[in-house]
């Protein structure tokens, strides 16, 4: 006997597909990735460096204004910040899905785990959840990088550890109530054992929540390690990073407010557009909520 009840709610793609902002996020996200994708291709080296240009009979030192050899201008060294812009995207991108990645797998598993068996394992894991999540996530990040020393896949891995957290604890909280429905019981009463029910009818009725948390906290984790980076915690040069770009601009911003500006404008730009998306996604997902929503602005 085969038994599978799907109760979670139904992704309507049609309301998805007519919302304009997330559609608008979409289409940011696609050209950052190409551009991310094709960066060896449609720009020049990033860490090309120079020294002097002559302008009107004048030796003039960088960093330069923008113009049309240098769409965003260079850096104090004579580095196109575009470039290095456009090969940052592709660190900021990489950094967001793995970090994302790793955090859903490890709080996914552990969430399952801790709100199926509600025994010690259960209290362990959430006493952890609980000491994890009073440390401030960036100072928490910081220390594991300053441990393992700065890079990206310690960036990666740091960010993942301060990330699962919420995750499990958002899991739990959907086991918990799947559980006790009719067709988990009916799973049980025909002999079904409790991995294949966690894996059969509990985590697919998990995926609407687990799907949009994984979009949300593709931001979080972008923001994170530009954050890192601007402290010089994370990407090291010469590796370009958003936030290592930002911080290397932060002196200059008044000479040259170009240089922090541009870099600033795209991060911003990148993680606005995920937001977005996922706000999208949830519409789409929870159809009520998001006419609650409609419903409360027209009212007010």
């Amino acid at each position: 006997m085969r038994l599978s009840i799907r109760e979670s709610a139904t992704f309507d793609w049609r309301r998805l597909l007519q919302a304009r902002l997330p559609l608008v996020g979409a289409g940011v996200i696609l050209v950052f990735v190409l551009l991310a994708a094709l960066a060896p291709f449609i720009v020049s080296d990033p860490t090309q460096i120079e020294m002097r240009r002559e302008r009107d009979g004048e030796t003039i030192t960088p960093p330069f204004a923008p113009n049309a050899r240098n769409l965003f201008g260079t850096d104090q060294l004579g580095r196109d910040i575009f470039a290095r812009v456009v090969f940052g995207l592709r660190t900021s991108l990489i950094v967001g899905l793995l970090v994302r990645g790793l955090s859903m797998a490890a709080g996914t598993l552990l969430g399952l785990i801790s709100g199926y068996f509600p025994t010690i394992v259960d209290s362990i894991i959430m006493r952890i959840t609980d000491i994890m999540l009073a440390f401030p996530v960036i100072l928490l990040a910081m220390t594991v990088t300053a441990v393992l020393g700065p890079g990206l896949l310690t960036v990666c891995l740091a960010l993942a550890l301060v990330a699962w957290p919420d995750v499990a604890r958002l899991v739990r909280g959907q086991v918990l109530a799947i559980r006790e429905q009719t067709y988990v019981e009916a799973a049980r009463s025909i002999g079904a054992g409790n991995w294949r029910i966690l894996l059969r009818h509990v985590l697919p009725n998990c995926m609407g929540p687990i799907i949009v948390a994984f979009s949300m906290g593709i931001p979080g984790a972008i923001m994170y390690e530009a954050g890192l980076s601007f402290f010089g915690f994370g990407i090291q040069p010469p590796t370009p990073s958003l936030g290592s770009i930002i911080s290397d601009g932060r002196g200059y911003i008044t000479v040259a407010p170009w240089y922090p500006g541009f870099p600033g404008l795209v991060l911003t730009l990148l993680v606005l557009s995920v937001n977005l998306v996922g706000d999208g996604l949830i519409d789409a997902m929870n159809p009520r909520a998001a006419r609650g929503r409609r419903n409360g602005h027209s009212a007010s």
